[in-house]
Protein backbone atom coordinates (compact mmCIF):
# COMPACT_ATOMS: atom_id res chain seq x y z
CA UNK A 1 0.00 0.00 0.00
CA UNK A 2 1.30 3.54 -0.91
CA UNK A 3 0.86 6.31 1.61
CA UNK A 4 1.31 10.42 0.85
CA UNK A 5 1.52 13.35 2.56
CA UNK A 6 -0.48 16.34 1.26
CA UNK A 7 1.87 18.15 -0.85
CA UNK A 8 5.14 15.96 -1.30
CA UNK A 9 4.81 13.92 -4.50
CA UNK A 10 6.77 10.97 -2.68
CA UNK A 11 4.64 7.79 -2.34
CA UNK A 12 5.92 5.71 0.50
CA UNK A 13 5.48 1.57 0.63
CA UNK A 14 3.67 0.28 3.37
CA UNK A 15 1.72 -3.50 4.43
CA UNK A 16 -1.04 -1.97 4.15
CA UNK A 17 -3.78 1.48 5.24
CA UNK A 18 -4.06 0.37 8.49
CA UNK A 19 0.00 0.97 8.87
CA UNK A 20 -1.24 5.19 8.87
CA UNK A 21 -2.85 4.28 13.04
CA UNK A 22 -0.15 1.92 14.27
CA UNK A 23 2.52 3.07 16.47
CA UNK A 24 5.02 1.66 14.72
CA UNK A 25 4.10 4.26 11.35
CA UNK A 26 7.63 5.62 10.23
CA UNK A 27 7.94 7.02 6.73
CA UNK A 28 11.03 8.10 5.20
CA UNK A 29 14.14 7.36 2.96
CA UNK A 30 15.78 3.70 3.02
CA UNK A 31 19.35 3.82 1.17
CA UNK A 32 20.52 0.95 -0.42
CA UNK A 33 24.05 0.15 0.04
CA UNK A 34 26.37 -2.65 -1.61
CA UNK A 35 29.57 -2.99 -2.23
CA UNK A 36 31.39 -1.50 -5.36
CA UNK A 37 34.32 -2.53 -7.01
CA UNK A 38 36.45 1.15 -6.17
CA UNK A 39 35.38 0.47 -2.72
CA UNK A 40 32.40 2.92 -1.92
CA UNK A 41 29.49 1.52 -0.59
CA UNK A 42 27.25 4.19 -1.36
CA UNK A 43 25.06 3.40 -4.68
CA UNK A 44 22.93 6.24 -4.18
CA UNK A 45 19.70 4.82 -4.44
CA UNK A 46 16.44 5.64 -2.34
CA UNK A 47 13.50 3.90 -1.82
CA UNK A 48 10.69 5.52 0.21
CA UNK A 49 9.16 2.92 2.15
CA UNK A 50 8.52 2.46 6.35
CA UNK A 51 12.03 2.82 7.74
CA UNK A 52 10.82 -0.04 10.88
CA UNK A 53 9.93 -1.86 8.36
CA UNK A 54 13.33 -1.54 6.33
CA UNK A 55 15.53 -2.06 8.87
CA UNK A 56 13.80 -4.65 11.63
CA UNK A 57 10.92 -5.84 9.11
CA UNK A 58 6.88 -5.78 10.23
CA UNK A 59 6.28 -7.87 12.92
CA UNK A 60 4.81 -11.99 11.81
CA UNK A 61 1.00 -13.18 12.35
CA UNK A 62 -2.02 -11.66 12.87
CA UNK A 63 -2.81 -7.90 14.20
CA UNK A 64 -2.27 -7.74 17.93
CA UNK A 65 -0.86 -10.29 20.44
CA UNK A 66 -2.02 -13.00 21.72
CA UNK A 67 -0.99 -15.96 24.62
CA UNK A 68 -0.45 -19.51 23.76
CA UNK A 69 -0.47 -22.34 26.43
CA UNK A 70 3.30 -23.98 26.53
CA UNK A 71 3.24 -27.30 25.14
CA UNK A 72 7.72 -27.15 24.88
CA UNK A 73 9.16 -30.30 26.04
CA UNK A 74 11.25 -30.46 29.41
CA UNK A 75 10.52 -27.67 31.41
CA UNK A 76 7.23 -25.68 30.53
CA UNK A 77 6.93 -22.49 30.08
CA UNK A 78 3.43 -20.85 31.63
CA UNK A 79 2.36 -19.62 28.14
CA UNK A 80 3.33 -17.90 24.89
CA UNK A 81 3.21 -14.77 23.84
CA UNK A 82 2.51 -14.41 19.75
CA UNK A 83 3.13 -11.23 18.61
CA UNK A 84 1.98 -9.46 14.91
CA UNK A 85 1.63 -6.25 13.38
CA UNK A 86 0.35 -3.64 16.36
CA UNK A 87 -3.24 -2.53 16.83
CA UNK A 88 -4.47 0.36 14.75
CA UNK A 89 -5.12 2.99 17.33
CA UNK A 90 -7.82 5.47 15.84
CA UNK A 91 -6.37 8.78 17.66
CA UNK A 92 -3.47 7.93 15.71
CA UNK A 93 -5.84 7.49 12.38
CA UNK A 94 -7.06 11.25 13.27
CA UNK A 95 -4.56 12.58 14.19
CA UNK A 96 -2.12 11.34 10.94
CA UNK A 97 -4.83 11.78 8.70
CA UNK A 98 -5.40 15.88 10.06
CA UNK A 99 -1.55 15.68 9.18
CA UNK A 100 -2.15 14.93 5.25
CA UNK A 101 -1.45 11.31 5.31
CA UNK A 102 -3.38 9.42 2.59
CA UNK A 103 -3.46 6.51 0.52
Amino acid sequence: MKLRKKGDKTAYEFVDLGCIGRECFAPGLFQHRGATLSGSRNTGEHTACCMRRAYHGCPDGPVGASEAECDCPGKPHPHHIISGLPVIDPELVKKRKAEGWKA
